[in-house]
């Protein structure tokens, strides 16, 4: 008999809402959802992600218990990268094209909150990336998080870039490509899946490598553990001064990478914790979203 996610765990009471921006349309759907969420006896506070292109954290309430997400997937993945340390599940309220991370909707998002109230819920957890830039001198930069990927590309649009990559200090391969994708499981389902990655179990731990338009006749993908610590160097090619790369995490938080600087990749020291309602296998789920799109 397949088992559950996880084990069941306590009602929830304190919860804290994070919208996309500033839409009336999403702004209206917090307002309810928060008077709801009131009106069965629950706390509830609101904010805004901040912009994508901002490296900010949210500061999540004591004793908050739930974060509920308005929006989408990008919603969702910038809210584990903004409260990254907090331990808050969350769970995600699309508002715009069907994604594979947000389980609810406006037609269902008051009946979560009753099975909130009710016990009727569980709670997954998900593995995420963390990386930053090495340079020269041994100086890095602060570590970033990504719930989903890390790509590394051409700064100057549809370069190619020349990549070296090791793994655990061992040398894997060079790659001349357009760039790469270091994806988490909950990421193969996103830009890895774009670019003919393999689709893997979002609740495993492993770390999947998969080049972008290689130059060569090996494109395939690579499953790595998740242990395993990535560095991938950025070499220089004919022309050195323009072949700047672009590192981003979940695709925002960007950060340029000179040739000789190296990008460090490893398994985040913590998960994003995400609550689902529905018991579905991973296969079920995959099946239920490619009939949805």
């Amino acid at each position: 008999m397949r088992q559950p996610i996880s084990h069941w765990i306590n009602r929830l009471k304190h919860f804290f809402i994070i919208a996309r921006n500033e839409e009336t349309q999403k702004q209206e759907l917090v307002q309810r959802l928060a008077d709801y969420i009131k009106e069965k006896g629950g706390i509830c506070s609101c904010t805004s992600n901040p912009e994508d292109d901002q490296a900010a954290e949210v500061t999540v309430p004591d004793d908050t218990e739930c974060i509920f997400t308005i929006g989408g997937d990008g919603t969702l993945i910038r809210a584990a990268q903004n409260t990254f340390g907090s331990n808050v599940p969350l769970i995600g309220v699309n508002c715009g094209h069907l994604g594979y991370l947000c389980e609810l909707d406006e037609s269902n998002v008051f009946d979560a909150v009753d099975a909130l109230f009710e016990d009727r819920y569980q709670v997954e957890k998900r593995m995420m990336l963390s990386g930053h830039i090495q340079g020269e001198g041994g100086k890095v930069t602060e570590s970033v998080q990504a719930l989903n990927d890390i790509v590394i590309c051409s700064s100057n649009g549809l370069q190619v870039i020349h990549l070296t990559v090791y793994v655990n200090g061992q040398h894997l391969y060079s790659y001349n490509c357009d760039g790469m994708i270091f994806s988490t499981p909950t990421g193969s389902t996103a830009y890895n899946l774009s670019a003919n990655g393999p689709i893997v179990d979002p609740k495993t731990n492993l770390i999947l490598l998969t080049p972008i338009n290689p130059h060569t006749l090996n494109s395939r993908s690579i499953v790595l553990d998740s242990s395993d610590e990535i560095t991938v160097e950025l070499t220089p090619g004919r022309n050195p001064d323009s072949e700047a790369g672009e590192v981003s995490f979940d695709g925002n938080h960007r950060q340029k990478i000179y040739p000789g600087q190296k990008l460090i990749v490893r398994k985040a020291r913590e998960k994003t914790r995400m609550i689902q309602f529905r018991n579905l296998s991973f296969l079920e789920r995959i099946r239920v979203k490619m009939r949805e799109n």
